[in-house]
């Protein structure tokens, strides 16, 4: 024996809601009772915003502007593999570079450190700016917030991930990685 379903109309389907734009009321479901009578307060109260309420603009991003940054790196952390097994420490050193030619819309800048200058990709997604540099068996990922650590101090983080497999001798080599946070000031 076959069954057939029928939806009953309910109020909201019966009267004319002249009071709702058009555009909510063309995703309302067949509701009866309380279930109808709790959809409609939801959508009056949904849509009770204040006439002529702008909402609050965001503050500008300063990442989509910048052109150089100074990072410096003062706490790390990383990690090596004894006996299988992930083992972290955590270091305090100073790691300092400079990210120039920063150009957003190119997706291009510029790295500059103690091991000499690379051509890295920048990748604006939100409110972080990373900057990627790819070689042989490494890569390095600093990521910049649009958050300030101090005035014009953005908060930062610098990874790097590396393997090259070797065994020279008893020495077999392994997977190099770190993690460095500090910050990154906006230079004019």
């Amino acid at each position: 024996m076959e069954r057939h379903h029928f939806h009953r109309p309910t109020w909201l389907h019966l009267y004319k809601l002249t009071w709702l734009p058009a555009h909510m009321l063309t995703w309302l479901p067949p509701l009866g009772g309380r279930k109808a009578v709790v959809a409609a307060l939801l959508i009056v109260v949904g849509s009770a915003a204040p006439r002529g309420a702008q909402p609050q603009a965001e503050p500008p991003n300063p990442l989509t502007t910048v052109k150089r940054l100074k990072c410096r790196f003062p706490t790390a952390s990383a990690a090596a593999w004894k006996s299988g097994d992930p083992q972290v420490q955590i270091k305090t050193q100073e790691l300092l570079f400079e990210i120039t030619n920063i150009d957003v819309q190119d997706g291009t800048a510029e790295y500059q450190g103690t091991a000499g200058r690379a051509f890295v990709t920048a990748v604006l997604s939100g409110w972080s700016l990373y900057f990627v540099e790819n070689s042989v068996g490494q890569l390095n990922v600093t990521t910049v917030f649009a958050q300030e650590a101090a005035p014009k101090r953005l908060k930062a983080v610098h990874s790097r991930h590396g393997y090259l497999q070797m065994t020279v001798g008893k020495f077999i080599a392994e997977p190099s990685v770190s993690q460095n946070y500090g910050d990154c000031e906006m230079v004019e």
